[in-house]
C-alpha cells in the first residue's frame, strides 16, 4: 500500500473553500461570515425511511471483535460498559479455521464437515471457559476474509481443500457459520471478501467476473444453511466511481451488481479520506460519500426494484504511512477523529439505508506490529485505541476521545435542519433529555444560532465539545446555566448539547423522509442540452423536499447547472457538504437543490442543463419530508 497523502494537509483540508472557477464555487465570504442557523423542533419526530430511533449498534462501533485474543477482560469492560461501543468486524477467524480444516476424503475440493464441527466444538468450549460474551455482541459482527486466501483457483493451496473451487469455498463458509454459532448469536453479516478487486493483480487467475461469481455461489449456499445471515459485497476499497468518466463504475461496481447483485442482501464499501490502496489523495467526507451512496442506491433500484441496503465496513482517514508502525502523533489522531466524526454525522442521515457503519479503529491489534517490516520499540499502528510502549505496556491513544464524545448518546430522532451543509446537526430526544449534536466540517470557525429551544425550562444543561484543530484533540465538558442561543464552533469542532427537562416532551407531528429514485441514471452531459429525470409515485402534502443530484465532471467544468422541476426553475446552491474537491482530477459530489412542496405531484419531471460538455449526472434522487400530525 503506497500512500502519498499528507496528514498535515488533511487536518486542515476537510472542508476547504475555493472560488477560483465554476467547479469550486462555494459559499461566498459574506455568507461564510453569517451565523449558521440551526432550527430544532422537539415536538416533531424525524422518521427516516421509517426509522425513528438512533441505534448505537449501527453507528457507534469498532473494527474489532468481542473475542480478540490480545484484549484483557478489563479492556472489553471499558469498551462495552464505559464507552457503550458495539462490534464489529473480524477478518481473521474464518481464515484461521479454514487453514486448519481438512479436505473431504471423498471430495478433495470440499472441506471435511466433520473437521469443521470438531473445530466448532473446540471454539465453543474455549468461549465457555472465557469471559461471558453477550449474544448481541456476537450477532452484530461482520465476518470477512482476504481474497488471496479465499479466491477459488487450482493454484490456491492455503488450506487442505484449497479452496480450488467456488463450491468448496461456499461449502466451508456456510458450514462455518452454521456450526460455530447458534441461532441466537450467529453473526448477522458476511462479506465474502475484503477489498478483492484492488488485489486481483496479486492473485493468480483472479478476475472481477470470478470474484463476482464466487459471491453468488457463496451467498446461495449460505442461504440454504443459515438463512438468517446477510451476505454482501464487493467491499470496495477504491470507490472512485467517476474515474475515467465513470468507466470505473462500469467495470467495477456496476459489473459486480450485474453479476451478483440479485443475490446480495447488501452492498459494502470502504470510504476514507486519503488513499485506500489505490487512487487519488482526496477527502470523501460530505458530498462525495453521499454521491457514492446515492449512485449505488439508484442503480440498485433500477436493477432490482428496491434500493438494497448498504454497509460501510471501514471509514475514516488513512494517514501518511497507512498501516505501517510509526511514532505516535496526537495531531495525527486529531485529524483521524475529525474525518471519522464528520463522516459519521453524514452516515447518521441514512439509518434506513446503512445497515452498519464501522470506523477503522482497532483495539490492541497485535497483528499490526511487524506487518510492514520490523516495528521499532515504542512505535505502533496509527489506528489503535491502545498502543504498545517500548517497555511492553499499553496506553490508550487519543482515538478513544471519539467514543468518549458519543458516550451516553441515545434517543429518538427529532426534526432539525441547518442553513449550511457544512454544519452537520442531529437532534435526539432521550426521555427527559434532549441531545443536540453538531459538527463544523469547514476549515474556518462558525457561529451557530440555535432556534426552537428558547421556551424550554431545563433542569440542567451540559455542553460537551471536541476540538481537532490543534496539536492534539481536546475533549471538554462544562455545565451551563441556560440553553445557549448560539455557539461558536472552531474548524472541525463537534459539540453535544445535553438539555435535561423535568418531563419528556410529547411529540405532536412527524416528518416522514422518503427517497424517490429517478427512472433513469448516468446521463452524459452535453452543453446546453437538457437532461431529463422522471419520478413516479411520489408522496405529496405538507413539508419540504430536496433534489439530490450526483454530478461527476472534470475539474475545469461547471457543477452549477440550470435545474427546472415540473417546468419551474429552481435555485441551485453554490455550496455543498465537504470540501471543494480542488485537489482532485474530477469532481464527484451530491448537491442538494431545495424543491418547494407545492411543485410536487405524484409524477414529476426535472430537467438539468450545463453550459459546457463533459462528465455525467450519475443519479437524481428526490427526498420528500412529508409532515403530518400524530
Amino acid at each position: 500500500m503506497k500512500t502519498v497523502f499528507s496528514i498535515l494537509t488533511t487536518s486542515v483540508a476537510i472542508a476547504s473553500i475555493s472560488t477560483s472557477n465554476a467547479q469550486t464555487n462555494k459559499a461566498s465570504e459574506d455568507d461564510a461570515d453569517k451565523p449558521v442557523v440551526v432550527n430544532l423542533d422537539p415536538t416533531c419526530v424525524r422518521s427516516i425511511g421509517g426509522i425513528t430511533e438512533f441505534n448505537r449498534d449501527q453507528f457507534i462501533t469498532i473494527h474489532a471483535s468481542p473475542h480478540d485474543g490480545d484484549m484483557l477482560d478489563e479492556d472489553y469492560a471499558y469498551l462495552e460498559n464505559e464507552l457503550e461501543i458495539s462490534y464489529g468486524r473480524d477478518g481473521g477467524h474464518r481464515t484461521g479455521i479454514r487453514n486448519q480444516t481438512e479436505a473431504d476424503p471423498d471430495r478433495p475440493d470440499f472441506p471435511d464437515v466433520d473437521s469443521i464441527r470438531e473445530h466448532a466444538e473446540n471454539y465453543k468450549q474455549h468461549r465457555a471457559n472465557g469471559r461471558p460474551i453477550d449474544s448481541r455482541h456476537l450477532r452484530e459482527m461482520i465476518h470477512c476474509t482476504h481474497p488471496q486466501w479465499y479466491f477459488a483457483s487450482e493454484s490456491n493451496t492455503s488450506a487442505p481443500f484449497g479452496p480450488t473451487t467456488m463450491e468448496g469455498a461456499a461449502e466451508f463458509t456456510a458450514q462455518f457459520l452454521k456450526h460455530f454459532w447458534t441461532d441466537e448469536n450467529r453473526p448477522k453479516y458476511l462479506e465474502v471478501f475484503n477489498e478483492p478487486f484492488v488485489h486481483k493483480k496479486d492473485i493468480e487467475g483472479a478476475t472481477i467476473e470470478g470474484f463476482s461469481e464466487q459471491h453468488v455461489i457463496v451467498a446461495r449456499r449460505i442461504k440454504e444453511l443459515t438463512p438468517d445471515v446477510l451476505v454482501g459485497g464487493y467491499t470496495a476499497a477504491w470507490a472512485e466511481l467517476e474515474h475515467d468518466n465513470f468507466g470505473h463504475w462500469d467495470r467495477w461496481q456496476k459489473k459486480f451488481m450485474d453479476i451478483a447483485g440479485e443475490d446480495m442482501d447488501f452492498f459494502s464499501t470502504h470510504i476514507y479520506d486519503g488513499i485506500n490502496v489505490v487512487g487519488e489523495a482526496r477527502n470523501r467526507t460530505g458530498s462525495n460519500s453521499e454521491a457514492i451512496i446515492d449512485t449505488i442506491d439508484q442503480y440498485s433500484w433500477l436493477s432490482y426494484g428496491v434500493a438494497k441496503p448498504q454497509v460501510i465496513s471501514e471509514y475514516g482517514l488513512i494517514p501518511e504511512g497507512n498501516m505501517g508502525s510509526m511514532p505516535y502523533s496526537p495531531k495525527r489522531s486529531a485529524a483521524m477523529i475529525r474525518s471519522t466524526n464528520a463522516q459519521l454525522m453524514t452516515f447518521m442521515d441514512h439509518p434506513d439505508r446503512l445497515l452498519k457503519t464501522i470506523p477503522f479503529f482497532l483495539g490492541k491489534a497485535l497483528w499490526t506490529y511487524n506487518m510492514k517490516g520490523e516495528t521499532k520499540p515504542g512505535e505502533a499502528n496509527p489506528f489503535l485505541l491502545w498502543r504498545r510502549l517500548a517497555d511492553g505496556s499499553f496506553v490508550k491513544t487519543d482515538l478513544v476521545m471519539f467514543y468518549q464524545f458519543w458516550k451516553g448518546v441515545h434517543g429518538e430522532w427529532r426534526c432539525s435542519n441547518s442553513s449550511d451543509p457544512d454544519l452537520r446537526c442531529h437532534f435526539l430526544a432521550d426521555g427527559k433529555r434532549l441531545n443536540v449534536i453538531m459538527m463544523n466540517i469547514e476549515d474556518k470557525a462558525r457561529k451557530v444560532q440555535l432556534n426552537g429551544l428558547g421556551k424550554l425550562n431545563p433542569t440542567a444543561v451540559t455542553l460537551r465539545t471536541m476540538r481537532t484543530d490543534g496539536e492534539a484533540p481536546v475533549l471538554a465538558e462544562s455545565k451551563l446555566k441556560t440553553i445557549p442561543a448560539s455557539l461558536d464552533l472552531a474548524p472541525g469542532e463537534s459539540a453535544l448539547l445535553m438539555i435535561d427537562l423535568s418531563k419528556a416532551i410529547t411529540p405532536t407531528k412527524t416528518s416522514e423522509e422518503t427517497r424517490n429514485y429517478a427512472t433513469s441514471y448516468m446521463h452524459q452531459i452535453t452543453a446546453s442540452e437538457p437532461i431529463e429525470f422522471d419520478f413516479e409515485d411520489v408522496p405529496t402534502g405538507e413539508g419540504s423536499a430536496i433534489l439530490r443530484l450526483s454530478i461527476g465532471r472534470e475539474k475545469d467544468k461547471s457543477v452549477h447547472p440550470t435545474v427546472h422541476f415540473n417546468g419551474t426553475q429552481l435555485t441551485v446552491p453554490t455550496d455543498w457538504a465537504g470540501d471543494d474537491q480542488a485537489g482532485r482530477a474530477t469532481f464527484f459530489g451530491m448537491i442538494e437543490v431545495p424543491v418547494p412542496m407545492d411543485l410536487i405531484s405524484e409524477t414529476n419531471t426535472t430537467t438539468i442543463s450545463f453550459p459546457d460538455s463533459g462528465g455525467k449526472v450519475a443519479s437524481a434522487v428526490l427526498q420528500v419530508n412529508e409532515l403530518s400530525p400524530m
